[in-house]
């Protein structure tokens, strides 16, 4: 007998001992085996305890930046007290709020990130959801979240533009906060240097205006096309990528 006999017996011996998903031994495969709510749980909490660490990072984030920035304002208060606010108030003020834009920009961007992935987290959750379902179908009532990736999409979701329909949704959120922030820094920069060059009160305050306005088109800009650019194919199978979470759901 060669040895290709040899693996094709071997091969239709284990097909015949594969009978309805348990195995000739007494095991059980699949969602019947009795590891596989040990290793549910421990994804739901992995998952859990993930999306825990990004709320704070964003959290801790955004008050590190705010703090910083409200730090600017007490020392530029003071120093044009001293100064009678003359061109060496202008020119330390540019640097501040350089630094405080360059912090203020990082931190949005890193919150964009971290919505997007939390969005994730949370389709991996309900896919759990119906694993633990199929488990025991009775428990479905006793659930408040859908075990469906796909139900109750937010207005803001993967890979949706913004518009005016959920534009009070995103007004409301860490994110959008840090962007208008960033967007008044912007503006206050932008009318610092027209100010260093001699231009008059009513020039800088019109090009203020519109640096804001554009910074913060910029930033809603941004986080549309960074969910775009990474809107998932979901699988015949369906996948937690698919879930519908906003970029701005903290």
């Amino acid at each position: 007998m060669t040895s290709d006999q040899v693996r094709d017996g071997s091969k239709r011996m284990a097909a015949d001992e594969s009978i309805g998903g348990a195995s000739i031994d007494g095991r059980k495969t699949g969602l019947d085996d009795p590891r596989a709510l040990d290793i549910l749980t421990t994804e739901h909490w992995s998952l859990l305890s993930t999306r825990t660490l990004g709320y704070q990072e964003m959290f801790g984030r955004a008050t590190i930046f705010i703090g910083i920035l409200s730090g600017t304002i007490v020392a530029l208060a003071l120093l044009a007290q001293a100064t009678k606010f003359g061109r060496e108030t202008l020119s330390f003020a540019l640097v501040l709020m350089s630094v405080d834009l360059f912090i203020g920009v990082a931190t949005f961007v890193r919150s964009v990130a971290i919505n997007f992935e939390d969005a994730h987290w949370v389709a991996g959750m309900n896919l759990l959801r119906r694993a633990y379902l199929q488990m025991v179908p009775d428990l479905e009532r006793y659930f408040v979240t859908s075990p469906d990736p796909e139900a109750n999409q937010p207005a803001l979701a993967y890979g949706t533009p913004q518009r005016l329909a959920n534009l009070s949704n995103s007004l409301t959120t860490t994110s959008s906060v840090v962007a208008a922030l960033n967007s008044v820094l912007a503006g206050a920069l932008a009318a610092d240097v027209i100010a260093l060059f001699g231009a008059g009160v009513i020039v800088a305050v019109f090009v203020g205006f519109g640096v804001s306005l554009v910074t913060a088109v910029s930033h809603v800009r941004y986080a549309s096309r960074y969910r775009r650019s990474r809107v998932p194919s979901a699988p015949a199978s369906g996948s937690a990528m698919t879930d519908a979470a906003s970029w701005s759901s903290k």
